[in-house]
């Protein structure tokens, strides 16, 4: 550079101010973009959480008209079946559910303290003849 000649930016000659328009650029560039898919944006709430679903019953423990109340209240409820109450099966009432494209509604009866009860409905895989 010549003594004779002016700089178009003067501002971009010193070290100390090249340094803080860079960083300003930079801390602009950053804050000053939106957020991207999957990031919380500012003032963002925390996602909902998963339905809660209430525990497994055991139908050995209550009665046919308790369990039958039950699932009148909640609408669906896993219930133990199996050999000694094994896993939980979901039971829905007192409509029939709509189920998966592949599956269809079969009504189901459980054993409760006081006898076998008709307890709802469950959701079974459609036989196919292949």
């Amino acid at each position: 550079m010549s003594p004779g000649r002016t700089t178009r930016f003067p501002l971009l000659v010193k070290p100390s101010l090249r340094r803080l328009m860079v960083m300003c650029a930079a801390a602009t560039f950053c804050l000053g973009t939106p957020a991207s898919r999957g990031q919380a944006g500012p003032g963002a709430s925390a996602p909902p959480t998963a339905p809660q679903y209430p525990a497994p019953i055991d139908p050995q423990t209550v009665s046919c008209s308790a369990l039958k109340a039950q699932m009148k209240s909640a609408g669906q409820l896993p219930i133990l079946v199996g050999p000694r109450g094994g896993w939980p099966d979901t039971f829905y009432g007192p409509q029939v559910p709509r189920c998966q494209f592949w599956q269809m509604p079969m009504f189901q009866y459980v054993r409760t303290n006081d006898g076998l009860c008709g307890v709802g409905y469950i959701c079974i895989d459609k036989m196919s003849l292949d």
